[in-house]
């Protein structure tokens, strides 16, 4: 007997009744129960991971994508795909504005609306987890190898030129966008553990720029924006006082924010990529 409309207006599940020899009242009581409080699926650990996968994909999607559990959006790829099948692919590094927010997040929003700035609890467990430590480090020696570097030593994040250096260089000072993205890159990497790679890559841009004459075009942005990503104050003072060694001629150097560093951070770097 299915349940009628008038069935449903009342529950007597609750109702301790000794006389409930009615089949009609009997009928009622249970069509309201299964109505009313529908028994609960069982969740299987399949279906948990599932949930949670879902919710991290929403609250975390920076660390899911870090774990290989999501593609970068829009149209996007798993990472591990990324860097397997676009590695030297530099027409598409180049031309393709989505996929730099998501290799290299950071706390505040660009250009992308696709990609979600980064949270204290994600960076937390990105710092603190072991496979997104070594896709990021993976992911930064991708992109040297784009701007022509290689890294040489991943414990100290010494890097050097890369054989093909003198074409990716042509590319580097010929296309500007690009020395925000190695803001980017630097900001990210200061934010998820890697502080000391910052040094020594804006080292290196220093040497080129002003001792070799390399990347005109990448000398304005590496003296007012490279170091200011370095947050470590000292750090930053022997940056400083590099470039003014290098720096020629010495009357000319003029070396200061034009703003405060949240402001450039935001101006500069985080929109626009």
């Amino acid at each position: 007997m299915g349940c009628s409309s008038s069935s449903v207006s009342y529950d007597s599940t609750w109702e301790e009744d000794e006389d409930d020899s009615s089949a009609a009242t009997e009928t009622t009581s249970v069509c309201s129960k299964e109505v009313l409080y529908p028994p609960k699926a069982q969740e299987t650990p399949r279906n948990l991971e599932e949930r949670k996968s879902k919710q991290y994909q929403d609250e975390m999607p920076n660390l899911m994508f870090y774990k290989n559990q999501m593609k970068f959006r829009p149209n996007g790829l798993y990472i591990e795909d990324l860097l397997k099948n676009w590695k030297d692919q530099y027409d598409i590094l180049e031309e393709n504005h989505d996929y730099i927010q998501w290799l290299f997040p950071l706390r505040q929003r660009g250009r992308n609306p696709h990609a979600t700035p980064l949270h204290e609890d994600e960076i937390e467990m990105m710092k603190n987890d072991e496979e997104v430590k070594r896709r990021l480090r993976e992911a930064y020696k991708f992109m040297l190898g784009f701007y022509g570097l290689q890294l040489v030593d991943e414990s100290t994040g010494k890097v050097s030129l890369a054989q093909n250096w003198q074409e990716r260089f042509l590319n580097l000072n010929w296309h500007s966008h690009n020395n925000r993205r190695i803001t980017r890159i630097l900001m990210c990497l200061g934010d998820l553990g890697y502080e000391h790679y910052q040094e020594p890559l804006i080292r290196f841009f220093l040497e080129e720029t002003l001792r070799n004459g390399n990347l005109p075009n990448v000398k304005r942005s590496v003296l007012d924006y490279f170091i200011f990503s370095v947050r470590d104050k000292n750090e930053r003072k022997k940056l400083v006082q590099l470039a003014w060694e290098l720096y020629e001629p010495k009357h000319q150097f003029i070396w200061g924010p034009m703003n405060t560093e949240e402001e450039i951070c935001c101006s500069y770097c985080c929109f626009w990529l």
